[in-house]
């Protein structure tokens, strides 16, 4: 990836945040659901882990036009 398009990536991902910030709390309960995030409190610790779970990753990478570029890391 060129500078050009790690900056375009990254400035698409503050303007998502900045939206999903402002949106109604219904919509971001969707949102979240459907990206399988799940949020666990640790009183404890006083965290919050947030991981995101979903299957759709593998799809991601079977798609990948390039294939592996990496066949060193698993």
């Amino acid at each position: 990836m060129t500078e050009d398009h790690l900056d375009a990536i990254a400035t698409a991902f503050k303007d998502l945040i900045k939206l999903i910030q402002g949106a109604d709390p219904r919509d971001r309960a969707e949102l979240y659901s459907r990206i399988g995030l799940r949020m666990t409190y640790q009183p404890d610790q006083k965290t919050l882990k947030a991981e995101v779970v979903s299957d759709d990753f593998g799809r991601v990478y079977n798609l990948c036009p390039r294939g592996d570029l990496n066949p060193h890391v698993r």
